[in-house]
């Protein structure tokens, strides 16, 4: 089984901010594998089905970014985690925009999201998918820029200009799910960072 958690903000005025890419991606594999997240957590709303054999859980926290450790503990303690089970996709503002990679473990790198994880968890040996934003043109180390960027609504021109790397995204999830993490992080750190034809449906 494996845990596939996508970092965000709840509420309309977030939902496709770039601080949300996680959740944006968790929408995107919750159509593509036919999995409806139908169930509400304490701290969560999830899905939970089958792709290609194997058992998946899509989980979206219901809290702010800086509480995300809520909902992971949420999960943690829910089931017996291996951390090779366990992907957390979240937005990386030091990663050029539509950038994408996996690793495994480390620290948090500043992010909130990640920070309240590991704080509420204990454990940072998990898997992440890095999706990165950039930094603000010009205002690279303005924090108020920085929040706007993160936090502003993205345009329809912006988001089909990002629409290549959800979909690489997706693929390594689905690497992840099916290759295990060692072969999808190197399937993925290696692999265009764009693809030229849509990803089919399943």
């Amino acid at each position: 089984m494996k845990l596939i958690i996508g970092l965000g903000n709840p509420g309309e005025e977030y939902k496709f901010s770039r601080h949300n890419f996680g959740h944006i991606v968790i929408d995107m594999l919750s159509e593509r594998w036919r999995i409806p997240l139908n169930k509400e957590g304490d701290f969560s709303l999830y899905g939970e089905g089958i792709f290609r054999e194997e058992k998946v859980i899509l989980i979206k926290p219901l809290t702010y970014m800086n509480c995300s450790g809520a909902a992971a503990s949420e999960w943690f303690s829910k089931v017996a985690v291996d951390p090779n089970t366990v992907i957390i996709i979240h937005d990386d503002l030091d990663l050029p925009e539509g950038d994408v990679r996996m690793k495994r473990g480390g620290g948090h790198g500043g992010h909130r999201g990640l920070m309240s994880v590991i704080g509420e968890t204990g454990c940072s040996d998990f898997a992440r998918l890095r999706i990165g934003t950039g930094r603000p043109p010009g205002r690279e180390r303005d924090r108020e820029a920085i929040v706007e960027w993160l936090l502003s609504p993205l345009t329809e021109q912006d988001l089909n200009r990002l629409k290549p790397a959800f979909e690489k995204a997706i693929r390594c999830i689905e690497d992840f799910v099916l290759c295990g993490i060692d072969r999808a992080m190197e399937k993925c750190n290696t692999r265009q960072k764009t693809y030229s034809t849509p990803i089919k449906e399943v």
